[in-house]
Protein backbone atom coordinates (compact mmCIF):
# COMPACT_ATOMS: atom_id res chain seq x y z
CA UNK A 1 0.00 0.00 0.00
CA UNK A 2 1.19 3.56 -0.70
CA UNK A 3 2.05 7.10 1.48
CA UNK A 4 0.13 9.74 1.80
CA UNK A 5 1.95 12.78 2.55
CA UNK A 6 0.08 15.77 4.53
CA UNK A 7 1.24 19.30 4.75
CA UNK A 8 -0.78 20.57 7.17
CA UNK A 9 -0.96 24.57 8.67
CA UNK A 10 -0.46 24.48 12.35
CA UNK A 11 -4.14 25.83 12.99
CA UNK A 12 -5.68 22.24 11.97
CA UNK A 13 -3.32 20.25 14.10
CA UNK A 14 -6.20 18.92 16.10
CA UNK A 15 -8.34 18.12 13.16
CA UNK A 16 -5.94 16.39 11.24
CA UNK A 17 -5.18 13.81 14.75
CA UNK A 18 -8.91 13.29 14.88
CA UNK A 19 -9.23 12.51 11.23
CA UNK A 20 -6.22 10.23 11.77
CA UNK A 21 -6.91 8.49 14.85
CA UNK A 22 -10.59 7.30 13.14
CA UNK A 23 -9.05 5.71 10.20
CA UNK A 24 -7.94 2.20 11.04
CA UNK A 25 -6.76 1.63 7.09
CA UNK A 26 -3.57 3.61 8.25
CA UNK A 27 -1.08 0.97 9.36
CA UNK A 28 1.50 3.60 10.06
CA UNK A 29 1.42 7.21 10.75
CA UNK A 30 5.14 8.89 9.99
CA UNK A 31 5.27 12.51 11.91
CA UNK A 32 8.05 14.94 10.87
CA UNK A 33 9.94 16.11 13.79
CA UNK A 34 10.10 19.60 13.84
CA UNK A 35 9.63 22.39 16.49
CA UNK A 36 5.90 21.67 15.68
CA UNK A 37 5.13 18.38 15.71
CA UNK A 38 5.37 18.05 19.45
CA UNK A 39 1.72 18.66 20.21
CA UNK A 40 0.29 16.77 17.12
CA UNK A 41 2.26 13.64 18.54
CA UNK A 42 1.04 14.61 21.98
CA UNK A 43 -2.76 14.40 20.77
CA UNK A 44 -2.02 11.40 18.62
CA UNK A 45 -0.61 9.37 21.16
CA UNK A 46 -3.72 10.75 23.62
CA UNK A 47 -6.08 9.17 20.82
CA UNK A 48 -4.40 5.94 21.32
CA UNK A 49 -2.29 6.25 18.00
CA UNK A 50 0.99 5.64 18.55
CA UNK A 51 3.48 7.23 15.77
CA UNK A 52 6.44 7.30 14.28
CA UNK A 53 8.51 10.50 14.77
CA UNK A 54 11.54 11.35 11.87
CA UNK A 55 13.13 13.87 10.80
CA UNK A 56 13.29 14.84 7.39
CA UNK A 57 15.93 13.74 6.21
CA UNK A 58 15.64 10.13 8.02
CA UNK A 59 12.81 9.32 6.02
CA UNK A 60 13.11 6.02 4.86
CA UNK A 61 13.39 5.50 0.88
CA UNK A 62 10.40 3.02 -0.47
CA UNK A 63 7.80 4.12 1.81
CA UNK A 64 5.26 4.41 -1.09
CA UNK A 65 6.05 0.63 -2.06
CA UNK A 66 5.24 -0.76 1.21
CA UNK A 67 2.15 -2.96 1.25
CA UNK A 68 0.80 -1.22 4.29
CA UNK A 69 -0.56 2.21 3.72
CA UNK A 70 1.15 5.17 5.61
CA UNK A 71 0.13 8.44 6.06
CA UNK A 72 3.17 11.38 6.69
CA UNK A 73 2.41 14.46 8.40
CA UNK A 74 4.63 17.74 8.44
CA UNK A 75 2.96 20.67 10.12
CA UNK A 76 3.68 24.35 8.93
CA UNK A 77 3.57 27.49 11.23
CA UNK A 78 2.19 30.90 11.33
CA UNK A 79 5.89 31.87 9.91
CA UNK A 80 4.92 31.06 6.57
CA UNK A 81 2.36 33.32 6.21
CA UNK A 82 5.00 36.54 6.53
CA UNK A 83 3.92 37.51 2.89
CA UNK A 84 2.07 35.65 -0.30
CA UNK A 85 5.00 34.72 -1.28
CA UNK A 86 6.51 33.20 1.52
CA UNK A 87 3.77 31.38 1.84
CA UNK A 88 3.90 29.94 -2.03
CA UNK A 89 7.62 29.43 -1.63
CA UNK A 90 8.12 27.34 1.26
CA UNK A 91 4.94 25.25 0.49
CA UNK A 92 5.93 24.73 -2.46
CA UNK A 93 9.46 23.33 -1.52
CA UNK A 94 7.36 21.03 1.04
CA UNK A 95 5.81 19.70 -1.99
CA UNK A 96 8.59 19.18 -4.10
CA UNK A 97 10.16 17.75 -1.11
CA UNK A 98 7.85 15.37 0.26
CA UNK A 99 5.74 14.86 -3.42
CA UNK A 100 8.39 12.47 -4.49
CA UNK A 101 8.29 9.88 -2.15
CA UNK A 102 4.47 9.74 -1.81
CA UNK A 103 1.92 8.24 -3.78
CA UNK A 104 -0.53 11.57 -2.96
CA UNK A 105 0.02 14.89 -0.95
CA UNK A 106 -2.90 16.23 0.65
CA UNK A 107 -1.94 20.28 1.26
CA UNK A 108 -4.28 21.10 4.19
CA UNK A 109 -4.52 24.64 4.14
CA UNK A 110 -7.07 26.61 2.50
CA UNK A 111 -5.18 29.51 2.27
CA UNK A 112 -2.71 28.18 -0.12
CA UNK A 113 -5.04 26.90 -3.18
CA UNK A 114 -4.34 30.62 -4.86
CA UNK A 115 -1.77 30.92 -4.55
CA UNK A 116 -0.58 27.81 -5.75
CA UNK A 117 -2.66 28.10 -9.17
CA UNK A 118 0.58 29.23 -11.47
CA UNK A 119 2.57 26.31 -9.95
CA UNK A 120 -0.63 23.88 -10.08
CA UNK A 121 0.43 22.76 -13.57
CA UNK A 122 3.88 21.79 -12.68
CA UNK A 123 2.87 20.09 -9.65
CA UNK A 124 0.36 17.77 -11.59
CA UNK A 125 2.95 17.05 -13.99
CA UNK A 126 4.46 14.90 -11.10
CA UNK A 127 4.45 11.20 -10.68
CA UNK A 128 2.38 11.75 -7.45
CA UNK A 129 -1.68 13.06 -6.31
CA UNK A 130 -2.03 16.57 -5.40
CA UNK A 131 -4.84 17.57 -3.73
CA UNK A 132 -5.95 20.71 -2.11
CA UNK A 133 -8.83 21.12 0.28
CA UNK A 134 -11.37 23.26 -0.98
CA UNK A 135 -11.50 27.25 -0.45
CA UNK A 136 -13.69 28.27 2.57
CA UNK A 137 -14.58 31.43 3.53
CA UNK A 138 -13.45 31.53 6.88
CA UNK A 139 -10.06 30.17 6.32
CA UNK A 140 -9.37 32.73 3.62
CA UNK A 141 -10.18 35.67 5.76
CA UNK A 142 -7.53 34.13 8.15
CA UNK A 143 -5.28 34.56 5.53
CA UNK A 144 -5.72 37.65 5.25
CA UNK A 145 -5.75 38.37 8.76
CA UNK A 146 -2.13 36.87 9.03
CA UNK A 147 -0.96 38.78 6.22
CA UNK A 148 -2.14 41.66 7.85
CA UNK A 149 -0.80 41.29 11.24
CA UNK A 150 2.61 40.15 9.17
CA UNK A 151 2.51 43.84 7.26
CA UNK A 152 1.85 46.21 10.78
CA UNK A 153 3.33 43.89 13.10
CA UNK A 154 0.88 43.22 15.35
CA UNK A 155 -0.80 39.70 16.00
CA UNK A 156 -5.02 40.35 16.38
CA UNK A 157 -6.99 38.08 18.65
CA UNK A 158 -8.62 35.19 16.39
CA UNK A 159 -11.03 32.11 17.13
CA UNK A 160 -9.12 30.47 13.89
CA UNK A 161 -6.45 28.61 16.26
CA UNK A 162 -8.93 27.47 18.55
CA UNK A 163 -10.41 24.52 17.50
CA UNK A 164 -14.05 26.19 16.37
CA UNK A 165 -13.90 25.30 13.29
CA UNK A 166 -17.59 24.44 12.04
CA UNK A 167 -18.60 20.33 12.22
CA UNK A 168 -19.55 20.79 8.67
CA UNK A 169 -15.96 22.53 7.26
CA UNK A 170 -14.22 19.29 9.44
CA UNK A 171 -16.41 16.90 7.53
CA UNK A 172 -15.44 18.73 3.96
CA UNK A 173 -11.89 18.17 5.11
CA UNK A 174 -12.42 14.29 6.02
CA UNK A 175 -14.29 13.99 2.79
CA UNK A 176 -11.45 15.79 0.78
CA UNK A 177 -9.08 13.19 2.57
CA UNK A 178 -10.92 9.99 2.23
CA UNK A 179 -11.29 11.06 -2.11
CA UNK A 180 -7.12 11.22 -1.92
CA UNK A 181 -6.80 8.01 -0.41
CA UNK A 182 -9.46 5.88 -2.00
CA UNK A 183 -7.98 7.66 -5.23
CA UNK A 184 -4.53 6.05 -3.92
CA UNK A 185 -5.27 3.11 -3.35
CA UNK A 186 -7.16 2.24 -6.35
CA UNK A 187 -4.68 3.50 -8.78
CA UNK A 188 -1.69 0.76 -6.46
CA UNK A 189 -4.42 -2.14 -6.55
CA UNK A 190 -4.94 -1.57 -10.68
CA UNK A 191 -0.90 -1.08 -10.78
Amino acid sequence: MPLMSIIGCIEYEKEIARILAEDEAIEDIIVVDDSRSSELVSDLEHMGVKPRVLYPDTIPPGLKKSKDFRVLVTLQDDNVYKSPQHLKNETCEKIKFYGPVSNGVLMYSNSCGELLKEDETDLHNSKFILKLLPEDDSSTAHMKEKLGECLCGAPKKSDFKTGNHSLELEEKHRVCYNRLKDTILRLKNNS
